[in-house]
């Protein structure tokens, strides 16, 4: 049976949250997912940081401190070996407050972390332009009202890709379903800003910080689908899959491949907790 820190506890994963979470009645919830490499959260500071900044925009403040939730990181890899690649998501609600936009009693938020096995890295990724629209807004959050993201990834497979392009109301790109894209033209990078929909993704933060040393310079533009599909390349960058090359047109090439795997080898590695 899978276990999961609930709140301070060690639960089972079937049993950790009641009926009356808001998160599962509303979807009153943020959350993150980061990539555990043979057991060590990556890029751990970001995601909290993240995480607390969501929590607050929503009138949820995060009920535990980092070395709390470290610690409950900390208890669950004790409960198995730690695989070489493995996902850490934590998740916020609005607690058990029940039914009504507005809880009628103060309910504290719920905090809940589990850990799964990590897919294999992809090598490249093929696009498909779907038509879920991503609405444009200055700001936006990682939360759990996903259905939008889940309708264009099922129309990118069941039209040949792995993964959806999702556009904003204007027409121009703003992200992928699960994650930030990246537009090569020359050595110049493309990337939508979060005012047209894009999430300020931590590993789009982290291709964008190294750039220049990579030999290429990172700006946030407005794309359109016509220009995405001139590109010299392009990527999908996430915590779980970091960096990975992409296509418009099919079958992504062996050395844009080869370059995103090299990306993703210059990125920080973090070795302890």
């Amino acid at each position: 049976m899978t276990q999961v820190w609930c709140n301070g506890d060690i639960k089972p994963a079937e049993t950790a949250l009641g009926a009356q979470d808001r998160g599962l009645l509303l979807g009153e919830a943020v959350f993150e997912t980061l990539l555990c490499k043979g057991g060590v959260p990556q890029f751990w500071d970001a995601h909290l940081t993240r995480l607390t900044a969501a929590g607050t925009a929503f009138h949820m403040p995060l009920p535990y401190s980092p070395d709390a939730l470290q610690q409950g990181v900390l208890d669950l890899l004790k409960m198995e070996t730690p695989a070489e690649r493995s996902i850490l998501r934590i998740t916020l609600t609005g607690g058990n407050g029940g039914r009504g936009l507005v809880a009628q009693e103060a309910s504290p938020p719920t905090c809940l972390m589990q850990i799964s096995p990590a897919p294999k890295r992809p090598e490249g990724l093929r696009l498909w332009i779907s038509d879920t629209v991503r609405l444009a807004t200055p700001k936006s959050h990682k939360t759990n009202a996903y259905l939008d993201n889940i309708m264009a990834r099922r129309q990118a497979l069941a039209n040949g890709a792995e993964e959806a392009l999702l556009l904003n109301q204007h027409g121009r790109v703003a992200s992928c379903a699960a994650g930030n894209l990246f537009v090569q033209i020359g050595k110049q990078w493309v990337t939508p800003p979060q005012s047209e929909g894009a999430l300020a993704g931590i590993m789009r933060g982290q291709l964008i910080q190294m750039g220049p040393a990579a030999g290429f310079d990172v700006v946030e533009g407005l794309l359109d689908p016509d220009l995405v599909s001139r590109a010299d390349g392009l990527f999908v960058t996430n915590s779980v899959n970091e960096i990975v090359a992409a296509s418009l047109s099919g079958e992504v090439g062996a050395a844009q491949k080869k370059q995103g795997h090299a990306l993703c080898e210059a990125l920080p590695q973090f070795s302890k907790f």
